[in-house]
């Protein structure tokens, strides 16, 4: 899986980044064999910001994850916190990756 982080105006650590990639890489299992040949293939593009329409610490995400074998998935959230933005990008992902598995190991 390859990541693409954009962080625009807020901070960002190695212990976030490292906390996005453990999370994410698990998601590649519910493509199955729509993953690719390898990990790698897997594009994953993560958009963190600031919330500027909220008053307070409030974060925007926004995911998009493309397989070679025909999956895009994207989801958006937005949370108090870095770390909670990538527990519910996570929920939103899994299921729709589980549903697009579901539906192609029916054919």
């Amino acid at each position: 899986m390859i990541f693409h982080f954009q962080t625009n105006s807020i901070t960002f650590s190695e212990d976030d980044e490292a906390y996005f990639r453990q999370k994410f890489e698990h998601l590649a299992t519910f493509l199955g064999s729509e993953a690719g040949e390898d990990e790698d293939s897997i594009d994953t593009r993560i958009k963190l910001d600031k919330n500027r329409h909220h008053t307070g610490e409030r974060f925007e995400a926004s995911s998009t994850i493309i397989s070679p074998h025909h999956g895009k998935f994207h989801a958006e959230v937005n949370a108090e916190n870095i770390k909670k933005c990538a527990d519910e990008l996570y929920e939103k992902l899994s299921t729709q990756m589980k549903k697009f598995h579901g539906k192609h190991n029916q054919q």
